[in-house]
């Protein structure tokens, strides 16, 4: 059965074919595997959300062999995952524009609850389960591009409500009044609508991190040389 790569044999059942097939061939079937992850956060279907999740997570270089981030096993992830499922459920029509605080606090809350990293850092792995999740109100964060361009230092102070903390300052500093700008508002409208032409563009907040991806490239072009050799 195909599993994921250098989970221990005892974890192999824990993830069915369905989500191992997804792994195989990062490049081919890339688009595919995120598309169904988030078709089933839609259709609010748990058990085939956290297998593709988990499956998609490594593309976006969160299991590195050989040295750098190492995901938690399947099952302590699925737990973690079931725990706020019911919260991140109540929060799936939510807009940066009709978030009460009590909202936040419960975004917060499924934030710090999801395990999927094997390091004391959760920012960028637990931003990006999220951004599957509830799309409409977290995008992927990480070290290389989103910080970098935000706070000219990839450095993250670990722990869990620090890292949350930083995640709103994030959210409501940038993220959102970006998203709330008429101008954008207007190209990212033109954009949703010409998915086959503009492929990575899947929701507002996720086109902002491609235009910072996009501008920080420009600006350093070693990293988009870097990134075309990985």
């Amino acid at each position: 059965m195909p599993h994921f790569p250098g989970a221990p044999r005892s974890e192999r059942p824990l993830l069915p074919r369905r989500a191992g097939a997804l792994w195989e061939g990062p490049v081919p079937f890339g688009r595919n595997r995120e598309s169904r992850t988030r078709e089933a956060a839609r259709a609010q279907d748990f058990e085939r959300f956290v297998e593709y999740v988990y499956a998609v997570l490594p593309s976006w270089g969160m299991h590195r062999m050989g040295g750098g981030p190492k995901m938690l096993e399947f099952g302590e992830f699925h737990s973690s995952m079931m725990a706020v499922w019911p919260i991140a459920l109540s929060l799936q029509e939510k807009t940066p524009t009709t978030l009460t605080e009590s909202d936040w606090s419960r975004l917060g809350e499924v934030f710090c609850e999801i395990h999927c990293m094997s390091s004391r850092t959760s920012l960028v792995g637990n931003s990006k389960v999220m951004t599957h999740l509830l799309p409409k109100l977290i995008p992927p964060v990480d070290r290389e591009y989103t910080l970098n361009f935000l706070f000219r230092s990839g450095q993250i102070t670990n722990g869990i409500e620090r890292e949350w903390n930083k995640l709103r300052e994030i959210l409501e500093g940038f993220f959102y009044p970006v998203a709330r700008s008429p101008l954008f508002q207007s190209k990212a409208e033109e954009w949703l609508s010409h998915t086959e032409q503009f492929k990575w563009d899947t929701s507002p907040l996720k086109i902002v991190d491609n235009l910072v991806i996009g501008l920080s490239k420009i600006e350093h072009p070693k990293l988009a040389t870097q990134q075309s050799k990985k």
